[in-house]
């Protein structure tokens, strides 16, 4: 933003649930963004504690659902009645969808009713591979991904920007949606709140995210059983939703080495990043990896696998390491490179971390994200 612009009135929509928009990956998006931005941020939340929260020159507002209205009728209702509001005191500029489905369809009739300019991200590589990982080829699964398709397409035709995380995403756009203003840069994440701190690193391998089968925790597991005989004091942490459920579904035993956690909110979480060993992403399916980034931010090794947006940010033998999807030796080799070689670990962790302050710091973000803002609303 220069000295002659005003600041866009901005509305984002979120899928949720946000159960804590006060911790700091939430929150510090929206506080660094008002330098050039005002605006709400719409999402659901069970926490009536955050009906209504401000983040700097943004509020967050949440649907609590406390009426017997079903659930994403409840949302629809909630968010047009907000933005309608908001649009009455202060004429919005933007709407932000963060995905082409549910939020992207409001999206489209906010722009409509308001006459508003309409930004919607894509933040996966490839959601009909991911729904068939998930749902196995079924008739439920193709319902799916028919509908996803629909949606998507509905939503595209009447958006004015298109946000991807990688390049990759550019290349799979279809040919008519490449003529719409498209735009290429990383999810928020703030880099600097993990160079706050000093680092250790302890006798852990680290994991975060689910699903389950998408994010290939069997292929860790597998691997990690393989070589825990060789490294007797290295644990693997696994953390995420859902995790021991289908732990128990679809491993039936596992080393009592290897830890599933619950999830956990971000300051605890960062903890973790900052205190592992190295952390390890064997996705089947990526979009980008957010994760990537904040063990990167961390300063620690990180191997992932070469599928969707990680190769983007992982440059085998500089800032990180890969193996191909599905191969469970090729990991178990990058694994036994950074276990038995403590110095060149921590030399891939800190070109990770000067790698990201130089292209996907939460500075980075703020400042893609204004040039895509202006550039749609000019």
């Amino acid at each position: 933003m220069n000295e002659t612009q005003k600041k866009l009135n901005v509305i984002c929509i979120f899928s949720g649930p946000t159960s804590r928009p006060d911790k700091f990956d939430f929150k510090e998006r929206y506080l660094m963004l008002s330098e050039s931005f005002q605006g709400e941020v719409y999402s659901w939340s069970n926490n009536p504690e955050f009906r209504e929260y401000s983040m700097g020159d943004f509020t967050f507002k949440a649907d609590i659902h406390e009426n017997k209205v079903p659930g994403k009728l409840s949302k629809i209702i909630f968010i047009a009645k907000s933005a309608l509001a908001f649009n009455k005191k202060k004429k919005v500029d933007l709407i932000i969808c963060y995905d082409p489905v549910f939020t992207g369809f409001i999206g489209v009739f906010l722009k409509l009713a308001l006459g508003s300019k309409l930004i919607v991200e894509l933040n996966n590589s490839n959601m009909q591979e991911a729904i068939l990982m998930e749902m196995g080829d079924s008739f439920k699964a193709r319902a799916k991904i028919f509908l996803f398709k629909l949606l998507r397409a509905f939503t595209l035709r009447f958006t004015d920007g298109i946000k991807l995380l990688t390049e990759n995403q550019r290349d799979n756009l279809e040919i008519k949606y490449q003529q719409k203003k498209v735009f290429c840069f990383h999810d928020f994440v703030p880099t600097h709140y993990f160079s706050e701190r000093k680092k250790r690193m302890d006798n852990y391998i680290l994991f975060v995210g689910y699903p389950f089968h998408r994010k290939g925790i069997d292929l860790l597991v597998q691997a990690f059983e393989r070589i825990e005989n060789e490294f007797p004091e290295m644990e693997l942490l696994l953390i995420g939703h859902r995790l021991i459920g289908e732990a128990n579904n679809r491993l039936g035993e596992w080393s009592s080495r290897i830890k599933f956690l619950k999830p956990m909110y971000y300051d605890e979480l960062r903890e973790y990043f900052l205190n592992c060993y190295c952390f390890i992403l064997p996705s089947r399916e990526e979009g980008m990896g957010r994760v990537l980034l904040e063990a990167m931010a961390s300063e620690k090794a990180v191997i992932g696998c070469n599928v969707g947006g990680i190769p983007g940010l992982i440059t085998d033998g500089v800032n990180g390491l890969l193996f191909e999807k599905e191969d469970v030796d090729g990991l178990v080799n990058q694994m036994r490179v950074l276990l038995s070689n403590k110095e060149y670990s921590q030399s891939l962790g800190k070109e990770g971390g000067r790698y990201i302050e130089q292209h996907y710091s939460s500075k980075k973000y703020c400042e893609h994200f204004t040039r895509m803002a202006y550039e749609v609303c000019d």
